[in-house]
């Protein structure tokens, strides 16, 4: 291989790299909900890229053998992607962090540095070698042992293990002082495999939050219509005929509105009008207030409600504070809905009188867990928002949190 050819062929690389580089980072750039994860991602992406960049510099400042320059300049951008193992060290030890998994950064990340430093300190006094590929070898070899000292699946590595033998394959090349600078490549190979698995991990995530919240939609179904509350109702709306007649029909009207509203929600995957998620709640509240031992009122301020929210939201903390707080109360006997636009939220607060949390019986207070965990779980997958239940001197609040800014929230 000539010289001519081989500088042309190194050339020819670089720049594929640089076009598979910048189109990986336009991608990641546009992903939605960025994590810590994906920013070391895409910090790499730069750093390679400012490495491929300076490939094409046909100046260089250090002194160094010809190996792997070929008319381009090669030591400085193999300083740049030194520092891609470091990073890509960070991504691998946030990507186990947010499976809960615990990793000793201080000691990967200072392995990792040191060699980076190595291979600036050699580039700069001995040139581009047989050691400075030795030490990206190294580097990545240690990667290597990182995703086998993890609990990953080994279904889990494949991919990274597969990415990491470019980088590898490209030291040895290098160790064998063959004429072809494919380090930057190579590099871009890896993070082009990992984009893939990280996008694979996404839309396995999103299938499972899809079939988590299906399965919480049902469970939130079957606790919303309960057979002795249904029960209940029907008996009671029995006893109105005879003393109560006037409050027979809209009894009936509040019953089947709160049935088929419960039922709609089994197919709304999506937010629906905050204002409708009220109808809902005033169908139960009239519904729950011709019961026996319901005595109680609502009061209502509502200074926004131009906005959305999850199906089955607002209702069950309603039901909540009816059955755990109030009716376990001798003294409670109001509950207070109130929203308001804060510090870039729609806050939505129910808040109870009652003494429930003095009386509950366990099953109760796990059955309240229950349903307000599927709030909460609806609430983040289909949302971003937050639930937070907080024990006040008398009685209770929930809390509902809603992004300002989600693009399914606001209604125009």
């Amino acid at each position: 291989m000539t010289t001519e050819f081989s500088k042309a062929l190194n050339i020819f690389i670089v720049m594929v790299s640089i076009i598979l580089a910048l189109t990986i980072l336009v991608v990641a750039a546009k992903a939605k909900n960025h994590s810590w994860r994906m920013g070391w991602f895409i910090a790499s992406l730069c750093v390679v890229i400012g490495g491929l960049r300076l490939q094409l510099t046909p100046i260089n400042i250090f002194k160094h053998d010809d190996v792997g320059t070929f008319g381009v300049s090669s030591a400085r951008a193999m300083i740049f992607y030194s520092l891609v193992a470091p990073l890509f060290c960070l991504y691998f030890i946030e990507s186990e962090g947010e499976k809960k998994r615990q990793w000793d950064m201080i000691f990967w990340l200072t392995l990792q540095g040191l060699f980076s430093l190595l291979i600036a300190v050699l580039i700069i006094f001995r040139g581009v070698g047989y050691p400075v590929y030795l030490a990206f070898l190294m580097q990545y070899m240690i990667l290597v042992l990182m995703l086998t000292l993890s609990n990953k699946d080994i279904r889990e590595c494949i991919g990274f293990i597969i990415g990491m033998c470019a980088p590898i394959t490209a030291s040895l090349i290098g160790m064998a002082n063959v004429r072809l600078d494919l380090m930057g490549f190579a590099i871009v190979m890896l993070l082009l495999i990992v984009f893939f698995g990280y996008q694979m991990n996404v839309e396995n995530e999103l299938l499972r939050k899809q079939a988590e919240l299906s399965e919480n939609k049902m469970v939130v179904l079957m606790d919303q219509i309960h057979p002795h509350f249904i029960y209940n109702s029907l008996q009671q709306i029995a006893l109105l005929c005879d003393d109560e007649p006037e409050k027979v029909k809209p009894a009936i009207y509040s019953f089947s509105g709160y049935l088929r509203k419960n039922l709609e929600s089994l197919t709304n995957t999506g937010m629906i009008p905050f204002m409708q998620e009220m109808e809902h709640v005033d169908m139960f509240i009239s519904l729950a207030q011709i019961l026996p031992s319901r005595h109680f009122r609502v009061e209502k301020n509502l200074e926004v409600t131009d906005f959305r929210i999850p199906a089955l939201t607002v209702q069950p903390l309603i039901e909540n504070a009816i059955k755990y707080g109030l009716s376990m109360s001798t003294e409670g006997e109001k509950i207070l809905i109130e929203t308001k636009e804060e510090k870039g939220y729609y806050v939505i607060r129910v808040v109870d009188d009652g003494h429930g949390a003095s009386t509950e019986l366990p099953e109760q207070k796990k059955k309240k867990s229950v349903g307000t965990e599927n709030v909460k779980t609806r609430l983040k997958v289909l949302c971003n928002g937050t639930l937070s239940v907080n024990k006040l001197e008398v009685g209770t609040e929930a809390v509902i949190k809603i992004p300002v800014n989600g693009v399914e929230n606001k209604i125009t």
